[in-house]
This record gives structure tokens, sequence and C-alpha cells, in this order.
């Protein structure tokens, strides 16, 4: 997701005004190359990140901090949201136990009674993700009991202690999510992984990198920048998401230097994974053929827990590029920006950062596409300068001659002065975004794009924005729906509407967060009968009992 189609409390008047603020200023000078600096401690191009203060102490967010995002406030401390949501509690409710104390008593001595969370105050957080369908502590699952590990052996001793008793098992990382694929929907054990943080070793030579699973994001690219490394790979929620969570969802890092090498697929070399019985596998050795046969690491990528639970990734990193640039252009429309894409990519142009965005102008009240709205084409390069200069140029003379033009320095600092902002927030008149993400045939990213467009005018809705990118390629439309029963109601028809439509063309039900629990009805139309069969099959040989991460995905 762009985050140019996400629109912050904080900066109100930044979409509505981009096209007229660049496009009236031709005398603004455009981005220049920039040179890094392999010291830095940002993904953002050479500079430090933005200063983000939590909106409930007011004191800085910092990536060596435990963080999340606030449906309301945006990025804040985990702690203060932890305490906003248990004030909205239920007094009534809030000491409720339903675990048994035999269980309690075993998963205390596995962690230490202080990481165990019985009450459902302390459930609370967990009973949803980041999915907008969860618009109230009502519509969540309540786990039977929270437990916050610190060592692979204590997740082992966990998943044993459940097989044993046959409780389901629910895996979470930082619950950044849009699927429900971290919420405990049959209830028992939801395993809490965030404090598995470390990040165990920086092979600088070899490029590679070893980390537990509740390490964030910008956390391990922070450590990396110390030694002239990066991880090419900056999700929009990246102070907040886990590594473990991105491998669990083959998440897409859409804004780091390199993440034009793809999904965190991509970028893992080897795994350790504690399976169904508790046993801790690896899978295979750290390089890129991390085995002589199968690769094994890949069954579990994207697998959201269902096959077995991450507690160990090494990932492939990169030199931080010796010049990067990043250039916004500005087009009259949505469809002028993506022809001027396809156009790019017929001739081998392979941009690092890419997005194609429709900027929807959000102070006037419709519901249609294009007449209200412009496109807007990020452009990054990156590696030696020479290189970076030359792919830079003739992408920019293949932007003006479709009409492009480059919006100016400012609107690549507004780029990653709110790169990390990455939810709606503060949404009037009790709306609420829907984010549907698909992969798509490039041929069918402009006819999908207006089927999508004209369902959501159908269902009532209004749209928000629209991106799409490449590597891979996929399509991601935004729109804001009433937060009440019949808003819920018209989101998930639409979402019906839009996925038969993805998938009738050649495309997948999801783009990036997995399929969850939410659009696990859906998977037929992508995955045939004897492939779903396959796939049932490979389950219940790793899960013979199903009790990992039960109700989620293709596998029941």
């Amino acid at each position: 997701m762009t985050n140019f189609v996400v629109r912050s409390s904080r900066r109100p008047d930044m979409l509505a005004d981009v096209k007229a603020r660049y496009t009236s200023c031709p005398q603004r000078s455009s981005g220049s190359l920039q040179f890094e600096k392999p010291n830095s401690c940002s993904i953002s191009g050479g500079r430090e990140s933005p200063m983000h203060r939590c909106f409930y102490c007011g004191k800085e967010t910092k990536s060596v901090e435990r963080l999340d995002y606030s449906p309301v406030h945006g990025l804040v401390h985990y702690d203060c949201y932890l305490k906003d949501i248990k004030t909205k509690v239920n007094p009534s409710v809030a000491e409720n136990v339903v675990a048994s104390a035999k269980l309690l008593d075993a998963l205390s001595r596995i962690v230490g009674p202080e990481n165990v969370k019985a009450s459902y105050s302390d459930r609370a957080y967990y009973l949803r993700d980041h999915s907008t369908d969860f618009v109230d502590l009502e519509r969540g699952y309540a786990p039977d009991v929270v437990v916050l590990p610190k060592t692979e052996k204590e997740v082992s001793e966990i998943v044993k202690l459940a097989a044993e008793e046959k409780i389901a098992v629910t895996p979470r990382g930082a619950g950044t999510g849009f699927v429900g694929g971290a919420v405990a929907v049959e209830g028992g054990i939801l395993i809490d992984l965030m404090r598995m943080n470390r990040v165990l070793e920086i092979d600088d030579v070899n490029q590679r990198i070893t980390a537990e699973p509740g390490v964030t994001v910008q956390a391990m690219e922070d450590r990396l920048r110390e030694k002239g490394l990066t991880l090419g790979f900056d999700s929009g929620s990246g102070p907040v998401a886990s590594v473990g969570g991105a491998v669990s969802t083959d998440q897409l890092g859409k804004d780091g230097w390199y993440s034009n090498v793809g999904s965190a697929r991509d970028l893992v070399l080897c795994l350790r994974v504690v399976l169904a019985d508790g046993t801790v596998v690896s899978t295979g050795r750290k390089l890129e053929r991390p085995t002589s046969s199968v690769n094994v690491a890949h069954l579990f990528v994207g697998a959201e827990g269902s096959l077995g639970i991450v507690t160990q990734a090494t990932l492939k990193v990169f030199p931080v590029p010796e010049a990067t640039d990043l250039r916004v252009v500005v087009f009259d429309t949505f469809h002028q920006a993506a022809k001027t894409t396809m156009e790019m990519i017929r001739l081998g142009i392979c941009p690092s950062i890419h997005h194609t965005a429709e900027i929807v102008r959000m102070d006037q009240p419709t519901v249609a596409s294009e007449a209200n709205s412009f496109g807007m084409l990020l452009l990054g390069f990156a590696g030696l300068r020479e290189v970076v200069a030359a792919q830079m140029e003739r992408s920019l003379a293949v932007c003006r001659a479709n009409g492009g033009q480059d919006a100016g320095k400012q609107a690549v600092r507004d780029f990653w002065e709110r790169h990390h902002e990455a939810f709606p927030v503060n949404l009037p008149n009790n709306r609420v975004y829907g984010m549907e993400g698909v992969a798509l045939p490039l041929d069918k990213i402009l006819p999908v794009y207006d089927q999508f467009c004209s369902i959501v005018r159908k269902h009532g809705m209004q749209l928000y924005g629209t991106a799409f990118g490449t590597r891979p390629t996929k399509l991601t439309v935004i729109y804001l729906f009433d937060g009440t029963d019949d808003g819920l109601k018209a989101k998930s028809a639409a979402t019906e509407e839009m996925l038969k439509v993805s998938a009738g063309v050649g495309g997948t039900i999801s783009g990036a967060h997995g399929i969850g629990f939410i659009k696990r009805k859906y998977f037929p139309l992508e995955y045939d009968e004897n492939l779903i069969l396959l796939l049932r099959a490979q389950k219940k040989a790793l899960d013979p009992h199903g009790i990992m991460n039960p109700g989620k995905g293709v596998y029941e």
C-alpha cells in the first residue's frame, strides 16, 4: 500500500492540494540525486526517519520499543495502546478467566506467571488484528490464554503441551495483517512472539542476517545500517510489523531500496520452525540454494503459522546503495500513470521503488473515480551512480512523453515523512476503510481497476485511493464504508465481488496479507479441487490434530 493514498490527520490538506501545489510550481527544482551514508539508520534514502510522538504519552516512538497502530491515533506505543483498550472493556467481564487452573499453572512454569495473560482485559488486545472487519471489541475472537515466550525452547514446550492436550495454538507477531490470520478464532493458546526480538547474527561478508520472529522490520534495518547493509524491504508498517509475520504472510516490502527483488519469500534463506508436536526443525543451509532438493523453507513462507511457528529467520541483505534517486511524477489520471508504468516495463526498466497511485480528492463528496482524482507515479532507483542517473533520465523521458510532471523535492520529502503512517486515521462520520489487494496479470490491471471502482460505487462506498506495483504485479484499492452492521454487510458483499473479478481474470484472492479466516471462504476461487486436496494432505501430515492456527487459510 502506498502512503500517498493514506490521509493522515496530521496533514489533512495534503491529498486535496498536492496536485495543484506541485503542478502549479514548474520553477521548483526536481528531486536531485541522493548519496547514501553507510551509517544512516533509515530506510528512507539516507535521512533519519521522521520523528513520531505517541498520542497517549507524548513521547517519541523508537524502533527499539514495541509499537502499534491505533485506528484513531496512528503510530503509538504498544503499552499505551494496551492500556487504552483495557479502559474500553466492560468492567463486568474484565476479570473473567476461562482457561483452567491446570493449564495456567503449566504455562506459568514454562514462561513465568508474568508472561501468562488470562483475564479478559489482558486478552482483549488480541481479539482482533488490523482488519477493519473488527470495527469494535464485540466483533473479535478471544483466546483462552495469551503467553509471551522469550526463547525457542519455550515455544517448543508450549506447543508440546498444546499437542498433548489437543489445544488450538495461534501464533501472533505484531498483528498488522488484514485478514484475521493472527486471531484465535477457535480460542485456545495465543502465542505472542514479540518478546523474541533479538538479532542473532549479521554476516556482512555473506550479506545475510539471522533474527528472531519478534524483531520489527525497522529495528532490523537500523541494525543493518550500522554495517553498511540494508534489508531492502520496508513495508508501510515497518516500525510495527515483525519479521516473523512478514515471512509467515509473504509480506511485501514496497519501499525499501531493493524492493524490486520481490516479497519476503525472495529474501528467505533458511528458517527454524517449531512443528505441531513441538519438534524444532531447521529448513537447511543459510544459502540461496538452502537444500539439495525441495526448498523446505518455502513450505512455511506464507503458511500463516498453520504448518509450524517460525522462531528464527535468515534473510539475504544488500549493500547500502552508492546512490539513490526518488521522484514523484503527477499525471492527470490514474489510467495515464498506469499506462506510463506499463510502457516502462516493456522497455525493461525495473525501478527499485515503484507505485502507480490514484490520489482521490477527499474534500469532494463523491463515490466516482477519475473525475475527482489524479495519477501519481512514485519512481526510485538505487545502485551505482552512473546507472541510477541513466535509469532515471530514461524513465522521466517516458513520463514526460505521456504527460507526467516531476513534482519536485517537496513531494519526495512529504513521501518519506508520511511513509510509516500506514493506516488511515480519524476518518469522519463513523467511517472506516476497507482495502482489497490482489495480484494480477499486468494486462488486467486497468480492466480490474475499473470493475473494482464500479463495485465500490454499487455498494454505496467511497473510493479513497488506488495503487499498483510490480514484483509482484499487485493492485490495491482502498475505500470507505460506514462502521455499522449495514456498512460491514456492504463491505463483505463488495469484497466477494472483487475477488470473483480477480480470480476470473487469472488473479489471486490476496496480494500480501494471506488468507486468514476472513478470505478463507473464497479460496476455491483461486485453487482447484486437486490442489486443495494436496494442501490438505500436507497439513494432515504436519499437523495431524489440526491445532496449528486452525480455521485459517486453505488447509481445512
